[in-house]
């Protein structure tokens, strides 16, 4: 153990420092094709101990990047977008503090993941779900608001369901936002903004503080839910589609995300890519994904939308929904859970007539039970197999991981303006990029605001291809500098790409220059992410 770790022994001891290299192997561990020297992981357990070691980092100077699961996967997973950073894995900070059923809000640790706050909500029996992402099971709650992630339920945008901070400074200080100041405060985790200048912003996306918990605004479980699935093959599909989404979220007749997803997406969530079919070639050419999307009964642009609140309520939604998209789907179904219940019971019967009709039942029921619980608050693995489309290892039936695994995958999310010329001028530039390396356009558009799209685009390769690897990193850049080029700003950024966004010249950087000087004197906050230092 080398001088500066050793430093930490009295704070968490030795059991809770790692620096051997098997012990650092699940750090290094990422699908994007990024390596980074570790020098150490700290495990601290409280936030009393976090203190100690900011007191250490500071008197020697020592790069700190805190993680809360590191199962940030497409976007650098647990590894800093420098080297030479020590991990704080805040992992054993993993307590539900608090949940109030009467006001619908939980309060957190990092540490706490998907799992974890589904399991206690349900075997407490509180009436209440949360809004899960597709990132899986132990992907944490605290990690993915502070990255601002989205989910697809009502409460699916997860910074504005955040109430109340407790972050611990770089001085050792603990800055508690909104109301959470107050000593005798009974209204922090029920009104976000507080009095006076609202802080809670700065510590997401950023390198000013570690959050140590946060409240987490909880939905009641719903009376009556369904969701709705359409689709359409014809060539102005999506400039309808786009235009029915708008109108509905502006109108509010639906409460919660709604997604279009293009066959080729849909596809790597239910296969892996067909070497045989295309005779070890790539990318999946346009008439073999045609061909197998036909089979599969998947259109050229799918769309799913889930419908929450009173029988009377979804009933009506129902109606609105049939009306706007009359004449402009394929096919429109609605699915409710008593619907796919019946369906499993009898699908012995369901069988020979989903044949007739050249559908394969037990491969629907394979799709949507997961599909549904999600979007009930279940997290799952449903999304999990996107990043095992090129690889050439057979991808776990449970406890999927990506990055363990070696898959690769990185992400590319810009915001789009939910226009049809908008999202079709995003295609058109993005498609010819992807061609000249050899891979797949496999978009998803989510509504993440009745006036713009997240519009989430996997670049997969093999990671075990160097060359294939290679050119990912060269797609991923030149797309990315396309898209910036042209208006359509990323969400998020994975830690290789942070000096794509942060401008020296640019006022705001600067402005957040500033803050970080005064916050985090000596830089020992997670170097260079999000900030200009």
């Amino acid at each position: 153990m080398n001088l500066k770790v050793d430093l930490f022994k009295n704070v968490i001891g030795s059991e809770n420092i790692i620096t051997e290299v098997e012990g650092l192997k699940r750090y290094h561990c990422t699908t994007i094709p990024e390596k980074r020297r570790i020098d150490a992981v700290l495990k601290p357990g409280n936030k009393e101990e976090i203190c100690e070691i900011l007191k250490i980092a500071n008197q020697n100077h020592i790069a700190l990047y805190p993680i809360s699961t590191g199962n940030n996967w497409g976007y650098g997973s647990a590894i800093p977008v420098k080297d030479n950073n020590v991990i704080l894995d805040l992992g054993r900070l993993n307590r539900i503090i608090e949940v109030n059923t009467e006001l619908a809000y939980a309060v957190i640790e990092p540490g706490v993941t998907q799992e974890q706050l589904y399991t206690y909500l349900k075997e407490k029996k509180t009436g209440l779900i949360m809004d899960p992402t597709g990132s899986g099971p132990s992907c944490s709650v605290l990690g993915n608001t502070l990255e601002r992630g989205y989910g697809i339920t009502p409460y699916g945008d997860h910074f504005n369901a955040a109430c109340g901070m407790e972050i611990v400074l770089a001085d050792g200080e603990i800055l508690r936002t909104g109301f959470g100041h107050f000593s005798n405060s009974k209204v922090t985790r029920v009104f976000k903004y507080g009095t006076g200048p609202y802080l809670d912003g700065m510590f997401t996306q950023s390198n000013l503080g570690i959050v140590i918990s946060i409240g987490v605004w909880l939905m009641p479980e719903p009376e009556h839910f369904e969701v709705c699935f359409f689709g359409s093959d014809e060539k102005d599909a999506l400039g309808e589609f786009v235009a029915a989404t708008r109108w509905l979220l502006l109108n509010q007749v639906v409460k919660g995300s709604i997604n279009i997803m293009h066959r080729n997406r849909i596809l790597t969530l239910m296969m892996p890519y067909p070497w045989d079919e295309m005779n070890q070639r790539i990318p999946l050419d346009d008439s073999i994904s045609r061909q197998i999307a036909k089979q599969r009964d998947i259109c050229e642009w799918n769309g799913v939308v889930a419908l929450y609140g009173t029988r009377e309520e979804v009933l009506a939604s129902k109606k609105v929904i049939k009306r706007v998209l009359r004449g402009k789907t394929k096919r429109i179904n609605f699915v409710s859970e008593q619907l796919l219940n019946l369906v499993e019971k009898y699908q012995w019967i369901m069988g020979p007539i989903g044949r007739m009709i050249g559908m394969d039942i037990k491969e629907l029921i394979k799709v949507l039970r997961p599909s549904l619980d999600l979007m009930k608050g279940k997290p799952g693995e449903v999304s999990l197999p996107t990043p095992y489309w090129r690889s050439k290892k057979e991808m776990p039936e449970a406890n999927i991981n990506p990055a363990r695994d070696n898959c690769g995958i990185i992400w590319l999310a810009p915001v789009v303006p939910l226009t049809k010329e908008d999202a079709e001028d995003y295609i058109s530039i993005i498609t010819p990029i992807l061609n000249e390396y050899g891979f797949e356009v496999c978009i998803t558009f989510t509504a993440v605001t009745a006036r713009a799209f997240d519009c989430t685009l996997p670049i997969l390769y093999d990671k075990a291809d160097e060359q294939e690897t290679n050119r990912a990193i060269e797609c991923h850049k030149k797309a990315l500098k396309a898209c910036m080029k042209n208006g359509y700003i990323p969400y998020r950024f994975g830690v290789q790409s942070m000096d794509d966004i942060v401008d020296a010249d640019d006022v705001f950087w600067k402005v957040a220059g500033k803050i970080k000087e005064s916050l985090d004197p000596n830089g020992i906050f997670s170097p260079k992410r999000y900030s200009l230092r």
